[in-house]
């Protein structure tokens, strides 16, 4: 049986090439390994020149022979994608889970779309929104001899071309052919095994940055080389060595709610300094990222169109090189839906007099019925007045008491499904005028007064009717009280008031003040007034 033991050689005669060490077994031959483990029997020749074989045509058992990578016999193989969310597509065609990439395919994502192609040796690559890349190759190396058609698994030799864009790497700790690597228009990244990301422009001289969240790569550009650990990053420029730093801290993201109700997510960092790049995933591995944004510092983040559902968030800094740091990551839900209505009166700090008050909106089409709360308070924990099951575009509420309310609308489906709250309103209510009192003075004039405020002017009108349609006297003063000599002729008068306060509310006319005024006012005195409430 054909064993292959372990590593990729340390070192290697000039020109350095890949070579994996091959132990030799006692059933092997010179002409079975020709056959079945070479690309050609007389490739034999060139592995027992390289190993300095005293005798060129006997090998022992236990020898351990360096074989030249290119010697082996191989095949390319595809790739398989294992995830695929929103537009992805295969040299320009729509692909879908589980479609192949062969070696020299494009692979590109859409913004808002992502994809993961999985490699002949278990690695995947996920592929960011507004990525571009190419699978150069998949080789697998066969690796046992015997009968026709007998294939054994073998090494892989893997390389992924990113044209634009970012992947996430999750190379599979095993022996490889030659390491796995990205290589994009400036560098080559290379690893055996671990967990990096790497990124670059759509433009040829752009920079390639790669950060290494496991095990150690190796960042090589035109000029020179660098290997960086895990937890460091690296900035590549042509013409420049690479410039290796530490990776910045995740941020902290637990100032965020775990529950957002607006279709559009918004979300700022207290106290970040450095851009963000924010992605949002169906999954907690982020397979299947459906946004992709970055986010100036101090700036806002901004995510629209997500359907209701959980989701997955993940945040990073980046530095002034363009790396980025350490992961951050947040489940979050979203419940937005159905959207409350838009609401359409009372306006924001409308002022009315205590009363009934006419709430509207503008009716949702998802809508079966309305939520509707008036509180005292902005928190509503001093609910005045709610419906849960309020139908068409208004309703009126009784209100009795002055003061500041807060209102708020919740749509609800016709199966029951309840929306979240709306944006709340608000109004103040304000008291109604005090009754006047007053009558007919010893001289025959009149004198009235009611409860004002200093800062208030006062509206009043003396009038022959109760409809106050002949009116025989009206002013506007500064003070509470208002004295007029006596009529020209006897009879009965009407009074009432209103108040204009400073900031241009008027109140409703007060009650109306019955009055009347003798015939012979000399011997009476009339202080008696009738009040007509309902006029």
């Amino acid at each position: 049986m054909l064993a292959l033991a372990a590593s990729l050689a340390q070192a290697a005669p000039a020109p350095q090439e890949p070579t994996l060490d091959y132990t030799v077994e006692s059933r092997d031959t010179l002409i079975g390994l020709g056959q079945g483990l070479l690309v050609s029997p007389g490739a034999w020749t060139e592995v027992a020149r390289l190993n300095a074989l005293p005798n060129p045509n006997r090998i022992q058992p236990g020898q351990v022979l360096k074989v030249p990578t290119r010697l082996l016999r191989s095949a390319q193989v595809p790739a398989r994608l294992v995830s695929v969310e929103g537009d992805v597509r295969i040299d320009d065609q729509a692909a879908k889970v589980g479609d192949n990439v062969q070696p020299g395919q494009r692979l590109s994502t859409a913004a808002s779309s992502s994809a993961v192609l999985q490699l002949g040796d278990g690695s995947r690559v996920r592929l960011s929104p507004a990525s571009d890349t190419q699978l150069g190759e998949n080789r697998r190396y066969q690796l046992k001899a015997g009968q026709a058609g007998s294939v054994e698994e073998g090494l892989f030799a893997s390389t992924m071309r990113l044209v634009k864009g970012s992947v996430d790497v999750l190379a599979t700790k095993v022996l490889r052919a030659k390491p796995l690597e990205v290589v994009t228009p400036t560098a080559v990244i290379g690893v055996r095994g671990t967990e990096y990301r790497v990124h670059t422009e759509a433009v040829a001289d752009a920079s390639t940055r790669t950060e290494v969240l496991e095990g150690r790569v190796r960042a090589d550009n035109t000029s020179a080389g660098a290997d960086v650990p895990a937890g460091q990053g690296a900035a590549l420029r042509p013409g420049s060595a690479p410039v290796v730093v530490a990776l910045q801290a995740a941020p902290n993201l637990t100032s965020l709610p775990e529950r957002f109700e607006r279709p559009l997510i918004r979300f700022g960092l207290a106290g970040e300094t450095l851009p963000l790049r924010v992605q949002v995933a169906a999954d907690a591995g982020f397979e299947r990222i459906v946004r992709d944004e970055r986010v100036a510092a101090g700036g806002e983040a901004r995510i629209a169109g997500l359907q209701d559902g959980q989701w997955h968030l993940r945040v990073r800094r980046v530095d002034n090189l363009g790396i980025e740091g350490l992961n951050a990551t947040r489940a979050i839900t979203l419940k937005a839906r159905p959207e409350p209505p838009a609401s359409i009166a009372p306006r924001a700090q409308a002022k009315f007099p205590v009363g009934a008050v006419a709430l509207a909106w503008a009716e949702n089409t998802e809508a079966a019925q309305y939520r509707v709360e008036v509180a005292r308070d902005a928190a509503f924990s001093q609910v005045a007045w709610r419906s849960d099951d309020v139908t068409g575009a208004g309703t009126s509420v009784p209100l009795t008491e002055p003061g500041t309310y807060h209102w708020r609308l919740a749509s609800v489906r016709a199966g029951g499904d309840r929306g979240p709250w709306g944006d709340a309103q608000n109004f103040e209510l304000r008291p109604l005028p005090t009754p006047p009192q007053g009558g007919v003075r010893r001289d025959g004039g009149i004198e009235l007064s009611w409860s004002g405020r200093a800062e208030d002017r006062q509206q009043v009108e003396l009038a022959l009717d109760p409809e106050f349609t002949e009116v025989t006297a009206k002013a506007e003063l500064t003070k509470s009280f208002w004295s007029l000599p006596s009529p020209d002729r006897p009879g009965t008068y009407y009074f009432r008031y209103r108040s204009v306060e400073p900031d241009g509310f008027v109140t409703p006319w007060s009650s109306t003040l019955k009055l009347e005024v003798p015939r012979d006012w000399r011997f009476l005195w009339i202080f008696s007034p009738v009040i007509l409430l309902a006029l």
